[in-house]
């Protein structure tokens, strides 16, 4: 909010710019300036047209006069009426906070006009918005018309190498690095051996005249030794390293370069240097990363030994303060995780992720109620569908189907943007209790979200097995009609006519349909495969079905090649391939009703 003094120096402000531009552009654009005069005077009815300006006897040459000799110089006086003009309603837009057309009119007039004041407010409005793409154009415009401005070349170069687009960064990085402005020419590096040989070319130009030019300063020389590093020159890179030790001692990057070195040709040494480094200094990053190194290594505990560490050091971090939960959990210690996961939620910070892992620590120490009410708390974000499963599993194995309701629509109460999800786990927890219970669920959740290919899907499934064919079959049309071209859906509708009718022709219409939108799914190969051998076409269903077999060797799969083998008098093969399914899957119920309706010979 403003205080008066504010708004009165605003106000202030304006009443100036608009001023001159009023005086300059007066000759030309008379009624326009008696517009814009009457509105700031604030009256409520415009004057007629032959409403004089002035009584007064004083002419425009001599009020161009007065303005020239008694205000100072203006950078506006020789500007066309058309840019003053954009400048004059980027000015009103922003003033009455309509700030994106105040940018677009804005951003038009700076690059119509070589002043880099007008293209640096542009920038900074983009910025502000978080306008990408309008503050990398201001961004080279400043940089463009003043390059000796660091910060707006640091901008451009930064932005374009996020892009990928090294060679439009190098000038800026150039002019940002000259310019002394904190740039890292390393970062130019980024996928560098994608790069084509060409801007490979340009790249090591640019290092090398930096650190030419520059022979002490420590992010040349560690470019050079990055560069280096790259290019598979270890020795070179060791020298630049040394070089770069000698200027800064313990230089972050360059630790972690040579530690990198060193993990490639002598690991015995590998962490010497980034041990010494954080006992000299007690780096973060140096930290963290020897931290996460430990964990790839499977070195729990001396990982976590420096996430506490870390998390002495800058208990506001989040990120440490996690990492230090989740390897507490990966050591069995909940109650410690506990302990640092309700931290992180009292600073109301990935709240999500928190209460996510707060459940599991939670269910773990045998609290039931609360690891629920924690998984309950886990809204839309990548943390929510295991938050979901985790508590199915919970409520699954306590087999009550009241309590897993209640649980459910608790949450959809709470998160009603998350009903999708949240229904369909809600059916799969039901559907081992009360499968009638189940298609209900999702009955509820097609009428709360009737175009959700995936609740269709999961009711379709139940209904089939549920031997509702017909309700099924309405199902997978519907999923069908919504995404025509898919070829899931193709393969679904088409496997399941296949299944539990004798339109074999129909089915395998659609199967064909499938296969050429997805020729290498083994899924809807064995869909045709098996469609193939119901029609009599066994050769192609070999085929099909080995195919499929080979890329997927699923139960499901085998037992579609056991029948078509067995039929076909092949029962040696048959029953080698049912043997070696059984041992890997022996429990199966689909193998074993095949076997039983075949009168397969089970391996004792």
């Amino acid at each position: 909010m403003f205080t008066i003094t504010e708004k009165l120096a605003d106000m202030r402000a304006c009443a100036e710019f608009v001023g001159y531009v009023i005086i300059t552009l007066m000759q030309m654009i008379k009624p326009f300036f008696i517009a814009l005069f009457v509105t700031l005077a604030g009256c409520a009815t415009a004057p007629n047209d032959n409403t004089s300006i002035s009584d007064s006897v004083v002419s425009p040459e001599e009020v161009e006069s007065n303005v020239a000799t008694e205000s100072p110089a203006r950078p506006y006086a020789d500007m066309p009426s058309a840019q003053l003009r954009q400048l004059l309603e980027a000015e009103f837009a922003i003033r009455a906070r309509n700030l994106k057309v105040g940018l677009e009119k804005l951003q038009a007039a700076s690059l119509a006009i070589a002043d880099p004041d007008i293209a640096r407010r542009a920038l900074q409005l983009a910025q502000f918005l978080r306008d990408t793409e309008a503050t990398l154009t201001m961004a080279k415009r400043v940089s463009d018309l003043s390059p000796e401005d660091g910060a707006a070349a640091t901008f451009a170069a930064a932005l374009l190498i996020e892009r990928g687009d090294i060679v439009g960064a190098l000038p800026y990085a150039k002019r940002a690095f000259t310019s002394s402005s904190d740039i890292n020419p390393a970062a130019l590096l980024n996928g560098f051996k994608d790069q084509p040989s060409e801007t490979q070319t340009l790249i090591r130009g640019l290092i090398t005249d930096l650190n030419d030019t520059y022979p002490n300063e420590p992010r040349t020389v560690f470019a050079q030794a990055l560069l280096a590093w790259r290019e598979g020159k270890i020795e070179e890179a060791d020298r630049a390293l040394q070089e770069l030790f000698s200027l800064e001692p313990y230089h972050e990057r360059g630790t972690l370069l040579i530690t990198e070195i060193r993990l490639r040709t002598d690991e015995s040494i590998a962490f010497d240097y980034l041990l010494e480094a954080i006992e000299a200094t007690n780096s973060p990053l140096l930290r963290y990363q020897y931290a996460r190194f430990l964990m790839g290594k499977q070195r729990l505990t001396e990982a976590k030994e420096q996430f506490d560490a870390l998390v002495e050091i800058a208990p506001e971090n989040t990120d440490y303060s996690m990492g230090a939960a989740l390897l507490d959990l990966e050591l069995d210690q909940p109650a410690a995780a506990l302990v640092i996961l309700d931290r992180i939620i009292s600073m109301k910070q990935r709240l999500n992720e928190a209460h996510l892992y707060r459940g599991i620590a939670l269910s773990r120490l045998s609290d039931r109620s609360g690891a629920l009410e924690s998984f309950k708390q886990v809204g839309p974000s990548p943390h929510l569908t295991t938050a979901l499963r985790e508590a199915s599993a919970m409520l699954v194995d306590e087999g009550s189907a009241t309590a897993i309701t209640v649980f459910f629509e608790g949450h959809r109460e709470k998160y009603p943007d998350a009903r999708e999800i949240n229904f369909i786990f809600h059916a799969e927890s039901l559907t081992s209790i009360d499968a009638s219970q189940a298609i209900d669920v999702l009955s509820l959740g097609v009428e709360a979200v009737p175009n959700s290919t995936r609740m269709l899907y999961a009711r379709a499934n139940l209904l089939e097995r549920a031997g509702r064919f017909d309700e099924a079959e309405s199902d997978y049309r519907s999923v069908l009609e919504l995404t025509p071209e898919d070829a899931g859906a193709l393969n679904a509708l088409g496997y399941a006519l296949t299944n539990n009718t004798e339109r074999f022709t129909e089915a395998a219409e659609l199967l064909e349909a499938a296969i050429a939108k997805d020729p290498r799914n083994p899924a809807i190969i064995d869909s045709l495969g098996w469609v193939y051998f119901k029609l009599g076409k066994n050769r192609q269903a070999e085929v099909l079905l080995k195919e499929a077999y080979q890329q997927y060797p699923d139960p499901e799969v085998a037992a579609h090649l056991i029948e078509l083998l067995w039929s076909v008098g092949r029962e040696i093969e048959a029953r080698d391939l049912m043997t070696a399914q059984l041992k890997t899957s022996p429990d199966n119920p689909l193998l074993i009703d095949t076997a039983t309706r075949l009168a397969i010979p089970l391996p004792k």
